[in-house]
């Protein structure tokens, strides 16, 4: 499954451990945006990951799951920092 990783972290420290964390698992495609294509046994870990590296009171990170064919509609304006996702590709 296709997913999209966007948060809101209120603190510079959370906020960088967690973008480097991310960017084991995921493209980013805005500054606090990432994209990953990954198995649901994964998610699981990274959803893990992530409820410990965050201030579940001050921080939101949203996971948004996307089918292949809502994938294929995104719509880019600008730099298309995610446009390798044209073809079934999973990163290890």
């Amino acid at each position: 499954m296709f997913y999209v990783i966007s948060y809101d972290i209120v603190d510079d420290k959370r906020r960088k451990k967690l973008s480097d964390f991310l960017e084991s698992f995921a493209i980013r495609v805005q500054c606090s945006v990432f994209e990953t294509e990954m198995e649901s046994s994964r998610l699981e870990k990274l959803v893990a990951q992530i409820q410990k590296l965050i201030d579940q009171k001050e921080d939101t990170v949203r996971i948004y799951p996307l089918s292949r064919s809502l994938r294929r509609q995104i719509i880019t304006i600008g730099n298309d920092k995610g446009h390798y996702y044209e073809n079934d590709v999973i990163i290890i």
